[in-house]
């Protein structure tokens, strides 16, 4: 990642059209890899499609960054002093799951922890999923079904619940995918690879939300309605958004990369208590956050996420006039 640079001539890499396609290259490396290991099974092939795949990208696109290609990709020690109000962040994937029960109650269908946003914002290992479903005319129909008629072991795979609450194994193998891997490796391309440079082409604003969208791309959806679909993309692209000013007020991809691994751990923690402790809004379907949860997590969200913006704001104008200019 630190060897020879190459330099764009019309400004700092990557650009938008570049941006996408590093998006679109790590959402097919993701898919394939994953495809590729899933006699492992499919909770492990997509860990595996998520590290080897989307890090693979990152670490393609990292090289193209101009130097000092550390600061500018935010590869640095997290400072202790931004962690209270990253942490006050945390409850925003509360607000998220909110968002996805009264969508779900417009809809009338179902809602739970499992399949609103915010356990797909921290792992996207569902998207390798949604890919060998939508491929069912390709790799995945060509291996024939047995004679009984009974699915192939593929098949029987990707009809498997992905997270078993009372498989021990499960769980662990979850955590380390969700909490583990995919944080480190999307926060890597999206706040580390792509935003340095979208930030510097577009400005705080549109940098930071042009890489919202992005990464929105990456993350599944449900479904089951139009409302919940609208709903889960609209919480996609606020955390995502989130993630960017943090990353820029901290400093460090390790604030993002935080956070994300915060939200993940939240949506886990929900399925592993699912039947052994009653979370409302969270893992009963068909209910709602309290009121006063409700409330005292969007005070303070939204008193962490101005504070954050406005440190935001300060780093970048700070940063545009230290980093050396592309040619």
């Amino acid at each position: 990642m630190m060897g020879q640079t190459r330099k764009s001539d019309d400004g700092p890499y990557p650009d938008v059209r570049s941006a996408f396609t590093l998006t679109l290259l790590a959402m097919l490396a993701a898919a394939f890899t994953g495809v590729a290991f899933i006699d492992f099974g499919l909770l492990a092939a997509l860990g595996i499609g998520q590290a080897i795949g989307v890090g693979a990208v990152a670490t393609m696109g990292a090289k193209r960054v101009a130097e000092p290609q550390a600061e500018r990709l935010g590869l640095r020690v997290l400072d202790l002093k931004s962690l209270p109000a990253i942490l006050c962040l945390a409850p925003a994937v509360l607000l998220v799951s909110e968002l996805d029960n009264f969508a779900a109650d417009w809809s009338d269908s179902p809602s739970s922890i499992e399949s609103s946003t915010e356990v797909r914002d921290a792992d996207s290992f569902d998207s390798m999923s949604d890919f060998g479903e939508s491929s069912s005319d390709s790799a995945f129909q060509e291996q024939p079904e047995s004679e009984e008629g009974e699915p192939n072991e593929l098949e029987s795979q990707l009809q498997t619940p992905l997270i078993n609450p009372d498989d021990p194994w499960s769980l662990l193998s979850a955590f380390i995918v969700m909490v583990g891997i995919s944080p480190i490796v999307e926060e890597f391309l999206f706040r580390g690879v792509i935003q340095q440079g979208l930030v510097q082409r577009l400005g705080l604003l549109r940098g930071v939300t042009m890489v919202a969208l992005l990464w929105t791309l990456l993350r599944p959806a449900p479904i089951a309605g139009f409302t919940r679909f609208v709903a889960a993309a609209i919480a996609s692209f606020a955390l995502g958004w989130a993630l960017g000013i943090v990353r820029i007020a901290s400093r460090s991809i390790l604030g993002s990369i935080l956070l994300a691994a915060i939200w993940a751990s939240v949506g886990l923690g929900s399925i592993a208590l699912e039947g052994r402790m009653e979370l409302p809004g969270m893992n009963i379907q068909g209910t709602h956050l309290p009121v006063s949860v409700t409330i005292a997590s969007a005070l303070l969200v939204g008193w962490a996420g101005w504070t954050i913006y406005q440190e935001a704001a300060r780093q970048f104008g700070l940063e545009g006039k230290k980093l050396p200019k592309d040619p």
